[in-house]
């Protein structure tokens, strides 16, 4: 596991974009990689921001935006209190996500996943869960008590791990935020509904954000995810 603070001096390129452990990655220097922009000021997007809904590509360049973004993503969940923090919570559309269980910069190990796939789910477990793009909200929910995680570090490392307890129960948390699912769609039915209420209320925030022009419009936030899973998350 790699901790995320300092930038790669090069730049990644997966030959594959799906992880499997063992599988070679090649290298390119700056001057060879697609033109990519900057990915510029990220900030914690709240439901029901497209990002979050929509399930994030792999990652097959990991350039200087992709780092930058690694290091803001620490920040913005230190700042809000969080343990993990998935890249479309911060309207990013790419297969990563970030943990500290200490929730503070001086503690604890910075982890980051790149491309994670999860198999072997073990026994099962119930525990409150909230989301920092749920302010507020939470809800037991039930999950494997383990699990398998197989992913690439910010230095292109493979990872292999067998996890329990809370690490495996929060990396199953980001998980569901890169294919799109919040911890609501775990619930049971009768927990489903009282927090209906709630969900419709980040709705109608969020809509009346977009009516201020606080908030760009959807086919302006798609725009923008399509624009980056173009730009790393294609072979060409």
């Amino acid at each position: 596991m790699a901790r995320a603070r300092g930038r790669t001096a090069v730049v990644w390129r997966w030959d594959n974009a799906w992880p499997t452990y063992g599988m070679t990655i090649s290298m390119e220097s700056p001057t060879e990689q697609p033109e990519q922009s900057g990915i510029g000021r990220l900030e914690l997007v709240e439901f029901p921001h497209p990002a979050l809904l929509r399930r994030t590509r792999p990652l097959v360049h990991i350039d200087e935006g992709v780092c930058d973004a690694v290091e803001q993503m620490f920040e913005i969940m230190y700042e809000a209190g969080g343990i993990g923090l998935a890249a479309n919570q911060v309207g990013l559309p790419y297969r990563l996500f970030v943990v500290n269980l200490e929730a503070r910069p001086e503690a604890g190990e910075e982890l980051v996943f790149i491309n994670p796939s999860l198999s072997r789910p073990r026994g099962t477990a119930v525990q409150e869960e909230g989301c920092l793009s749920l302010p507020g909200l939470r809800m037991d929910v039930r999950r494997p008590e383990k699990v398998v995680l197989d992913a690439w570090s910010l230095d292109g490392e493979a990872i292999h791990l067998d996890l329990d307890g809370m690490l495996a129960r929060v990396v199953q948390h980001e998980f569901d935020h890169l294919e799109g699912k919040l911890f609501t769609d775990r619930l049971p039915e009768a927990a489903a509904l009282e927090v209906r209420r709630s969900l419709d209320t980040f709705r109608e925030v969020f809509l009346g954000r977009q009516s201020r022009g606080e908030v760009p419009g959807d086919d302006v936030l798609a725009a923008r995810l399509d624009r980056l899973e173009g730009e790393r998350c294609t072979g060409a």
